[in-house]
């Protein structure tokens, strides 16, 4: 830890190779004056990238037009609510082919926690995502559809309302953002050149409802060290990069396309 230095409130502008043979990247940074020097650099941030973009010049994450929202709520405190309990890993409720809704119970540590993920692919102009459109709004949009819902539509509505107006932060409500997933079937494949990788989700951000993202960025990290730190057998750094990715390239594609 002693030899690790935290910069906060930068964000990388460009990479120059200095004079000479393995000679180290240097890194500027955008309204600052900080310079880096570095033997690697691994581009590590997030699914809008700028590593990805403007330095290796890579297509950047498309969108999807789906939308997604993330809470929580703590059925101890709602009484109608403690059934989800009951639920073994995770429910889900779809409202049509646009909405799908989530509930994932967690671990029992934190015993009546329920997380819920809330995702609206809006596909038609009945239903509409403005700012500060919140999960509610879209439900009772799709249910006023309907001259008269039925029985199983009434109770999903009603569900989703208590646990929303229930909800751990009131602010997740109003805080959605477009899914956005790199495609890796690009001939670009993974992207890195160079003494230049990435890892997580600027290389291969998938939709989130897959539960995989986080996954997927430990095992790049896990495997990215070893191929870093290995004897002098595994070739030279730029040689160690393109082996990582090619690696992990079959996997992260299975699954995100």
């Amino acid at each position: 830890p002693d030899r690790i230095t935290i910069h906060l409130g930068v964000s990388i502008d460009k990479l120059e190779v200095t004079e000479g043979k393995d000679a180290p990247l240097m890194a500027t940074f955008q309204e600052s004056d900080l310079n880096i020097e570095a033997d690697v650099v691994i581009g590590a941030d997030g699914v809008h990238s700028y590593v990805r973009q403007h330095i290796l010049r890579l297509p950047p994450a498309r969108p999807t037009n789906t939308y997604v929202w993330r809470g929580s709520v703590d059925t101890n405190a709602v009484e109608d609510l403690k059934y989800l309990q009951a639920i073994e890993v995770f429910k889900t409720v779809t409202f049509g082919e646009i909405i799908m809704l989530i509930y994932f119970n967690f671990h029992p540590s934190v015993e009546g926690k329920v997380a819920w993920t809330f995702s609206c692919s809006p596909n038609d102009s009945s239903i509409g995502i403005e700012a500060g459109t919140t999960p509610l709004d879209l439900i009772k949009a799709y249910v006023d559809t309907f001259e008269n819902p039925g029985e199983e539509l009434q109770a999903d509505y009603h569900e989703a309302k208590l646990v929303f107006e229930n909800t751990n932060h009131p602010s997740d409500l109003t805080w959605g953002t477009e899914m956005v997933v790199v495609d890796l079937t690009h001939e670009a494949g993974w992207g890195g050149k160079g003494r230049i990788t990435l890892v997580g989700d600027a290389a291969h951000s998938l939709r989130p409802v897959s539960g995989l993202g986080g996954s997927l960025a430990f095992e790049d990290a896990a495997l990215l060290s070893r191929a870093i730190t290995g004897d002098n057998s595994y070739g030279t750094i730029e040689r160690r990069l393109r082996d990582f990715e090619a690696k992990r390239l079959p996997r992260c594609k299975s699954l995100s396309n």
